[in-house]
């Protein structure tokens, strides 16, 4: 039976402004810490590029922002949770005073915007890097996201998307689904207060295509050189891919 999930702007909106508080506090004990692996594979593999200018959608607290920032890059952060955006700028601001007392390398302080990802606020062709961690499944509209995704990035562009998955090997998967169906909902609502957000999570994720099925959906809205990379057994997949360059 398929399950369906209300993917509402205003109600995703309000139930990540309700775990703000504790979304990284969070985030780091359900992960058992490998959510900074998963985003530091990010980072290293878009760096590849060198890219000047990123846009990180559903960026949360900031902490894919705030890595890019850090190496050099001019990062915008984007996502229609304010709470989360006021927690993003508190970091931002204060990586910044620590990395002025660097030398020898330029560094932006992102500028962070509260819009849905399918209406970007920005004139085409002027990112060269976009980028999405744990946060497309949650898209209300992800067919047109993706496009002004890639409307927004110049031709040979990079979009770079991070997301949970279902392991595929028997045993592991079994193991993953006792805890993240069992454990991390429970752990999840004790420690935020919210019983719905760390629910609605496996939920999410169930519902959402994954390995060639979103490769295939990147390629059918007309992304190019589509890679994919599997993270600890499956339970993350860090999906790559271009837009064609002009000729």
């Amino acid at each position: 039976m398929e399950v369906k999930i209300n993917k509402e702007k205003t109600i995703i909106a309000a139930m990540f402004n309700s775990i703000a508080a504790n979304y990284d506090k969070l985030n780091h004990i359900l992960s058992l810490g490998i959510d900074k692996y998963w985003r530091s594979v990010l980072i290293k593999e878009v760096l590849k590029d060198k890219p000047y200018t990123a846009l990180d959608i559903a960026c949360g607290t900031g902490d894919i922002t705030i890595a890019l920032m850090k190496r050099g890059v001019k990062a915008t952060g984007l996502d229609i949770a304010d709470k989360m955006l006021e927690r993003a700028i508190t970091k931002s601001k204060k990586s910044m005073k620590s990395l002025r007392h660097k030398s020898g390398k330029q560094y932006f302080l992102p500028e962070y915007i509260c819009a849905s990802a399918h209406q970007l606020p920005f004139d085409k062709e002027v990112f060269d890097l976009v980028t999405i961690g744990f946060g497309i499944r949650n898209f209300e509209h992800r067919g047109e996201s993706l496009l002004e995704m890639q409307r927004v990035l110049k031709p040979g562009g990079r979009l770079a998307i991070l997301e949970f998955a279902t392991p595929r090997n028997y045993l592991w998967r079994n193991i993953y689904n006792i805890y993240f169906l069992k454990i991390l909902p429970y752990i999840g609502k004790i420690i935020s207060g919210d019983n719905n957000a760390y629910s609605y999570l496996p939920s999410s994720v169930g519902t959402f295509p994954q390995y060639k099925e979103f490769s295939r959906e990147l390629e059918h809205f007309g992304y190019v050189n589509i890679e994919m990379k599997i993270l600890t057994g499956g339970v993350s997949v860090l999906y790559t891919a271009k837009k064609m360059k002009s000729d």
